[in-house]
């Protein structure tokens, strides 16, 4: 039984067992590669979950893999929101912030979301009470997106970059890249905050800060920033905001749709 459930009905478990929420003390990131999408969709409802504005915008893009990817970044948020909530999947029902960031409608559950895609990699972040956001990049970056440093980087995160070994700047490029994206996804601005607005910084222990001088001094400390490699294809950008409560950086576990989130009669 998931937590959702288990939340919204303690007797269901014998008694004495313990009613643990995996969100308490950590955020966790589920991942669905892009090629098993179709399998997923059809193991979990498929596009008949969407609502109508959904899909009419899923079928106004043009190609394959891009409704490919909407339609699995979609279903995972249901199907993970459901995991932590006693609401049926297709029963989830979103608004958009001011700078169009998805959220989720109502605050009972007290939940946060951020869903990322690239080419191959479909990923959502969920904590409660604090705010997160997420994205991925295929890694090491193409030389040609490097060309463009200067114009989304920090004068000094450019120069940093530059002294990168050569074969190692791909990396770097696409490390920093998805530490500011998903920091802007988590402050709600997304790609209206210019990303030359602020910097990442690698600290002495491999950790990353964020610099930015328009957080207030007193909320500084609450913000985490890091990097994880995933398939050793990808470089995985996590950001959150912690609770007030919270006494130091969260631990962020990375989960598997496919395995853990498909009915047992359909699972791989």
């Amino acid at each position: 039984m998931d937590i959702g459930a288990r939340l919204a009905d303690p007797q269901a478990d014998p008694p004495g067992a313990p009613l643990e929420d995996p969100l308490a003390d950590s955020a966790e990131v589920w991942l669905l590669a892009e090629e098993d999408v179709e399998r997923f969709a059809e193991a979990t409802g498929g596009a008949a979950l969407l609502t109508d504005d959904e899909r009419a915008r899923h079928d106004r893009l043009l190609f394959p893999a891009a409704r490919r990817r909407f339609l699995g970044a979609r279903l995972l948020s249901r199907q993970v929101l459901s995991r932590y909530a006693d609401v049926p999947p297709g029963s989830w029902r979103f608004r958009t912030g001011k700078y169009g960031r998805p959220e989720v409608e109502g605050a009972a559950w007290g939940l946060d979301f951020n869903i990322t895609h690239t080419n191959g990699l479909i990923a959502a972040i969920v904590v409660r009470g604090r705010t997160a956001g997420v994205d991925a990049e295929v890694t090491p970056a193409r030389t040609e997106a490097m060309q463009f440093a200067p114009k989304v980087f920090t004068p000094l995160e450019t120069e940093v970059l530059r002294r990168n070994r050569e074969d190692q700047r791909g990396h770097a490029f696409a490390d920093s890249w998805v530490a500011k994206e998903a920091y802007t996804k988590a402050t709600g601005m997304g790609m209206c905050r210019g990303f030359d607005a602020f910097s990442v910084h690698r600290l002495r222990d491999g950790g990353l800060a964020v610099v930015d001088d328009e957080i207030p001094e007193q909320e500084r400390e609450l913000w985490q920033v890091q990097v994880l490699q995933v398939w050793d294809r990808f470089a995985l950008g996590v950001a959150i905001r912690a609770g007030d409560e919270d006494t130091g950086p969260l631990p962020v576990r990375l989960r598997s749709a496919m395995a853990e989130l498909l009915p047992r009669e359909a699972g791989p």
